[in-house]
Parts: structure tokens; C-alpha cells; sequence
């Protein structure tokens, strides 16, 4: 064997263990690389039911919402209303369907202070740029406890899709 092949196959022996030193390091990355965070995934705790007025009027409350990306974890605050009617809740998000700016409650109904969309007491527009009503949240009630699963949906469009940001 000649001195030139026993280098040749040291550099291949070489690269193959670099290789495979590196891939589980590799395959981390491209396992995360490619998941999207997961925002609007989770159920949001509220607290107990019993912390919500009876009246049916629209409460305001903050969500706490983790997002991990790849190694990275997130807390953002995101506002909703809650409204309690008997036994059931239901959950608007604050984020109006123009533009995507927060809703504030103005008599029985919201008001959008950007462009001033307005929206009655059930979420449905009744006036300005607004093209489709407050979304809704899916809500449950789980040993006495309010859960939200809270979702981001595209502003200015007419129907609801689902956004990724």
C-alpha cells in the first residue's frame, strides 16, 4: 500500500466520523427548523369560574401564552373578554377584524379606537372598516377552572383564517 492511499482513506475515515459526530446536532436543527410555534396551540387557564360576575356582561382579562421556537421560549400577554351565561362562557378575542388593534368595551358593545369600528354586545359589526365580526374562542370548564384556547386570525379579511404570527 502506498503512502498516498493510507492518507486518502485517513481523510474519508476522517469525514465519516465528523459525520457522525455532527448528526445528532443536525438532526435537532432540522426536526425545529421546521415546527412553527405554537402560539394559539394551548389551553389558557383564566381561573375559576366562580371569578367571573354573573350579570353576562363582557369582562376583560389578559392570557398568558408561551411560544417555544426551536430552543427559545416566549411569554406574550394577549387580551380577550370573557362573558359568563349560567353554567357556559364565551370568549372574544380584543383584536379587531380591520387592522388588528385592541377593542375596547364602549356601552353594550366594543369600539375599535384606530378607525372607529363598532361592535354590539355579541361581537357583530355595526359600523365602520371592520369586514367580519370579534372572533370568537373555543372555551371549556375544567374542574371549576375557565380554559381559553386562544388563536391570532388575520385582520382585514372577510373570513376568518387563521394567522401564523
Amino acid at each position: 500500500m502506498r503512502r498516498r492511499d493510507i492518507l486518502a482513506s485517513g481523510r474519508g475515515l476522517l469525514a465519516f466520523l465528523v459525520a457522525l459526530a455532527s448528526a445528532p446536532t443536525l438532526a435537532f436543527w432540522w426536526s425545529s427548523a421546521f415546527r412553527r410555534g405554537t402560539a394559539g396551540a394551548k389551553w389558557s387557564d383564566l381561573g375559576p369560574l366562580a371569578r367571573l360576575p354573573e350579570e353576562g356582561g363582557w369582562v376583560g382579562r389578559t392570557l398568558a401564552l408561551e411560544r417555544r421556537d426551536r430552543w427559545r421560549t416566549d411569554t406574550t400577554e394577549v387580551a380577550v373578554y370573557v362573558r359568563r351565561a349560567d353554567d357556559r362562557v364565551d370568549a372574544l378575542t380584543a383584536v379587531c377584524t380591520h387592522t388588528g388593534c385592541l377593542v375596547r368595551a364602549a356601552g353594550a358593545g366594543f369600539e375599535c379606537p384606530c378607525h372607529k369600528s363598532r361592535f354590539d354586545g355579541e361581537g357583530r359589526c355595526l359600523g365602520g372598516p371592520a369586514p367580519r365580526p370579534l372572533d370568537r374562542l373555543e372555551t371549556r370548564l375544567e374542574n371549576g377552572n375557565v380554559k381559553v384556547r386562544y388563536e391570532r386570525f388575520r385582520p382585514g379579511v372577510a373570513g376568518k383564517e387563521r394567522s401564523e404570527a
